[in-house]
């Protein structure tokens, strides 16, 4: 059985830089997975440029490899694994870390 964002990234893999609603995200992985709870997809654990305390904070944060940008009001960016995003890590509106070019300078830490 695979792992939520192994559904997620199932769903998504051919659709760099198109843009969705939570509640978008949300309906096309449960629609092709519908044994799938949707309170376990949550697209927010899984941005480049923001983080939530415990799932991918700190260390645990390059456990759980990013897939979207989030672009604020429940919207986000599909960019996939392993892309060369540039920005700031933020938590409740706070910068905690920071990527260049792909790679983690300032991983996020929540205190």
């Amino acid at each position: 059985m695979p792992t939520i964002k192994e559904k997620v990234m199932d769903v998504f893999e051919n659709r760099i830089g198109e843009k969705f609603g939570r509640e978008e995200i949300i309906d096309l992985v449960v629609n092709k997975y519908p044994e799938t709870k949707r309170g376990s997809v949550i697209p927010s654990d899984y941005c480049y440029n923001m983080v939530n305390a415990g799932i991918n904070s700190g260390i645990n944060f390059l456990k759980n490899p990013p897939l979207f940008e989030y672009l604020g009001e429940a919207r986000y960016k599909w960019l996939g694994l392993e892309y060369r995003y540039t920005g700031a890590i933020y938590w409740k509106g706070r910068k905690v870390g920071e990527w260049d070019d792909g790679n983690l300078t300032n991983p996020p830490i929540l205190d």
